[in-house]
């Protein structure tokens, strides 16, 4: 027993009680660790009180309902909860207290299922009916969990055939098989004798049990034995966990015809529910023709069409391209697709989530955990090839192995010493550079493993003669020192212990390495994982600490999926360090404000009653949408027309030609002197220069049409596009305009003169790149892909409009620029003069700046009253290739 179960006890009895003081949580504390011999002689009472801290921490833990975009459907749970004895949920709900959930998250667990198997349709209802819905969580949020209580009541209620769809890998099909045999069966396909095959809800009961066609040895076969009654006879739910496959879905589409009563007719009277994880990947038609769709789409077409009464229950964390199915699309048999016409729903994650808002943002209080990779381009770049000749790897790869090994024993000090502890290393695609990479990692475990038995149990100053030593010495230094309460004595004294059991395991679908962390439930399992693909969708790697990312996808799923440092880390957040690029970081700061837009988006139209289609209608029409759009249409290579909407949006030119310097700074400074000619700036020390509630539409137009934008690579801050916005509008709306030329007070004067003007130049580090039709250009990078600073959009509102922005957000810091725009009533040209250093080369600003003076500028856009707000952009394959690289394949490759 570890550890954690004794918390988990405790927490179960604590939750039931109507006051937990700091007082009875010791003393339920202490009550229950006899029960645990081995672990009554071993625990001190640091570790004791450790605990008592972390129940404490969990007990507070809460969560909000969660949101609901509807079409109008009639209620039908409430009038049959009454009448309902829930033996599945009860099961599962007593499971889940016994690992340690508080009664607040439970209590919204009950809400949320009953929302969502609510919405799914009453399965007694008769005639032919159909459902189609998607649940949006957060990346390694406890969707899993949530599915499962949501089969538990749809068992419940009466479904009789469930259906799990995972992802594409098998040791995610196995990881879910475990979960929902520990969840929902009770019984472990892997026990040998009855006695033995109760797991999880099984312990409180089996008077009932479903019927389970798959085990963790097998995805369902086509020799899979007959029921012995009629699909229609089923007296308890038959469930199956299975990969998308088409082959595998194509032979379970035969084996229902098979046994279908009515040969050739839908299966009838017999509620079915298709819970889809990971429903964004292999599920979405990529077909270019509708009446014949790609293979897995056809197939879950093709099954959900196989019952008469059927709902489809997709799960995701990245919506993106669920959305975007066409919600009018049939195929050749008049099937319809995917698309969530019914019902979306947006959970909440519990206030202990890590999430990328907690991580990326400056403001993030687990901001520290990220540590900037800068030297791996000669030995390891982000883009190679399947021959790239490895033999040695980044001083930076080394630093976070043995950051893993300092983690390791902090946790072993912790009493966490038999909890599972992963590190990621995820730098590669190819299987064959993946090998080179476990090798190397090997050698250098091996290396550290050696010093710390030969060296650790010696006195500081002698442990450290040793190079290997002092090198674990040098990485406590840059990691932990003065940031863990533990000491470097301490650790030092731990080390043999946390290097001994950790294994180095290459994880892809060539190798037979496997992540089967239940087969070492008492010890823990302690690895470095080393794959691709395999590590970055829906698998879940328990007790991740340290994580090395050098993947170069700029894909907003792909990204967020990759994520697997986001989850639970409680008791060790605190150690959890993710080496990865500036670059990436900067993507991921702004993808996590893409995200949380969406959800808002999400909350506003749910206030207003909108339904499915209309949410996907606006999330089409957002900018950042041309990444989904670009991807579902690139595969013809040509030229992709996309509409986009302006209204309540920030562009800013955030790609800058350097060929065009010279030419854009004329181009500035004739705009200022234009404006100057109308009418005296305001010096506002906040801002800078600027000009209030002027007529200058016309002059906005100009300004823009002349800026020599990189428009393959720019692709937001096309003048054409832009310019058609404003002049739909340059008569009512966009009729007068704030413009503001930033000039920080904290900076010195500046030695470039624009017109009348001499602004303070903004500094920026950025990167200096090519594009693949030969311009060179500066990438603008920084926190979240801005070129302005976070509350410059506030130039030119009033206090009543900064008042009403700050009061629609429900925290009193950290105010996102998207609410200030969204109270704007003016639109806002926002003029910099940025001094630009590279900071691959120049990271300190030690040097002059490579290039100085060079002109960008931002819009702000209000809100728009006219219906059609949209304009057309023109995405092309020198755009894609830049933003977001090469298509990646599914899967690793050979």
């Amino acid at each position: 027993m570890s550890l954690q179960d004794l918390q988990n006890n405790a927490i179960g009895i604590l939750s039931n009680m109507p006051a937990r003081t700091p007082e009875q949580v010791r003393l339920v504390l202490r009550t229950v660790l006899p029960l645990y011999p081995g672990l009554s002689a071993a625990i001190n009472d640091g570790q004791i009180e450790e605990a008592a801290r972390q129940i404490e921490a969990r007990l507070s833990i809460s969560m909000s309902d969660a949101s609901t975009i509807q079409v109008e459907f009639e209620e039908w749970l409430p009038g049959r909860r009454a009448s309902l004895t829930p033996y599945y949920y009860d099961r599962y709900r007593k499971h889940l207290g016994n690992r340690g959930f508080g009664s607040a998250v439970l209590g919204v667990l009950d809400k949320d299922t009953d929302k969502i198997v609510g919405l799914m349709q009453d399965p007694e209802k008769p005639g032919r009916w159909a459902r189609r819905g998607l649940v949006v969580g957060h990346v390694q949020s406890g969707k899993t969990a949530n599915y499962t209580g949501v089969i538990s009541k749809a068992a419940d209620y009466g479904y009789k055939f469930i259906v799990i769809l995972t992802g594409i890998q098998e040791d995610l099909r196995v990881q879910t098989q475990e979960r929902i045999e520990e969840g929902f069966t009770g019984r472990s396909s892997e026990a040998t004798n009855g006695r033995d095959s109760a797991i999880g809800v099984g312990l409180y009961g089996l008077e009932r049990q479903p019927i389970c066609l798959t085990t963790r040895a097998d995805d369902f076969r086509s020799t899979t034995r007959d029921l012995g009654v009629s699909l229609q006879s089923l007296s308890e739910p038959l469930v199956l966990v299975m990969k998308k496959n088409s082959r595998t879905l194509a032979n379970l589409i035969d084996w229902l015809e098979i046994r279908n009563r009515q040969a050739g007719a839908r299966i009838s009277s017999v509620p079915m529910l298709l819970i889809d994880d990971e429903a964004d990947n292999a599920s979405v038609n990529v077909s270019k023709n509708d009446d014949s769709p790609s293979a897995i789409n056809d197939r879950i077409r093709k099954l959900l069409d196989s019952f008469d009464r059927n709902v489809y229950l997709g799960y995701t964390a990245t919506p993106f391209a669920n959305i975007f199915i066409d919600p009018d699309s049939r195929d050749a048999m008049e099937r319809e697709d995917l698309f969530p016409r019914d019902f979306i729903i947006s959970l909440d994650a519990p206030t202990n989530y890590v999430g990328a808002s907690r991580i990326f943002p400056d403001s993030g209080d687990l901001h520290g955990t990220l540590t900037t990779v800068d030297d791996h381009v000669d030995l390891l770049p982000e883009k190679h090839k399947i021959s790239h000749p490895l033999t040695q790897i980044p001083e930076s790869l080394k630093e976070a192995v043995r950051t893993f090994v300092l983690a390791r024993a902090i946790r072993v000090l912790r009493g966490q010493d038999k909890s599972h502890s992963s590190m990621l290393v995820n730098a590669s695609r190819f299987n064959e550079v993946q090998t080179k990479l476990t090798g190397l990692v090997s050698d250098l475990m091996s290396t550290i493993r050696a010093a710390c038995t030969g060296h650790a149990g010696l006195p500081a100053e002698d442990a450290l003669r040793d190079p290997e030593m002092n090198r674990l010495h040098e990485a406590w230094r840059n990691q932990y020192e003065g940031q863990v309460p533990e000491t470097w004595r301490d650790v030092q004294a731990a080390l043999v212990r946390a290097a001994g059991p950790i294994e180095v395991r290459k994880v892809n679908s060539k190798s037979p390495d496997k992540l089967d962390y239940r087969r070492y439930k008492n010890e823990g399992l302690h690895v470095i994982a080393i794959g691709g693909f395999a590590l970055s969708r829906g698998f879940t790697l328990e007790g991740l600490t340290v994580s090395y990312f050098l993947r170069n996808s700029m894909m907003y799923d792909t990204l967020l999926q990759m994520g697997r440092w986001f989850g639970y880390r409680d008791g060790y957040a605190d150690v959890c360090r993710i080496f990865m690029t500036e670059e990436a970081i900067d993507w991921y700061a702004h993808i996590s404000d893409a995200i949380d837009e969406l959800r808002d988006e999400f909350t506003r139209m749910e206030r207003a009653g909108a339904r499915p289609v209309d949410f996907g209608l606006k999330v089409r029409a957002h900018p950042e949408s041309l990444i989904v759009t670009a991807r579902n249409k690139m595969r013809s290579g040509q030229k992709v027309n996309h509409s986009v909407s302006l209204a309540g949006e920030l562009i800013e030119t955030t790609r800058l030609r350097t060929d065009a310097i010279a030419a854009n700074r004329e181009v500035l400074s004739d705009l200022l002197t234009s404006l100057t000619e109308l009418s005296k700036p305001d010096h506002a020390k906040e801002f800078g220069y600027l000009w209030k509630d002027i007529a200058v539409a016309p002059l906005v137009r100009n300004f823009v049409a002349r800026f020599q934008n990189h428009d393959d690579v720019a692709l937001l801050t096309q003048a054409n596009p832009v310019n058609d916005y404003i002049k739909m509008r340059e008569s009512d709306e966009l009729a007068r305009w704030d413009i503001c030329l930033f000039s920080p007070s904290t900076n010195e004067s500046g030695t470039t003169s624009f017109g009348a003007c001499k602004p303070a130049a903004q500094a920026r580090s950025s990167l200096w790149k090519r594009s693949p039709a030969g311009v060179d250009y500066i990438a603008v990078s920084g926190k979240a892909l801005r070129v302005g600073g976070r509350g410059q959009v506030k130039a030119g509102m009033s206090s009543e409009e900064i008042n009403g922005a700050e009061k629609s957000w429900d925290k009193t810091s950290d105010i996102p620029d998207r609410r200030y725009i969204k109270h704007r009533t003016r639109p806002l040209l926002m003029l910099h003069v940025l001094d630009v250093w590279d900071k691959e080369k120049d990271k300190e600003k030690v040097n002059p700046p490579a290039a100085p003076s060079v002109v960008a500028w931002g819009i702000a856009f209000p809100e728009s009253g006219y219906e059609t707000t949209e304009v057309t952009y023109v995405v092309n394959t020198t755009w894609w290739a830049e933003n977001y690289g090469t298509p990646e394949e599914d899967a690793d490759e050979d």
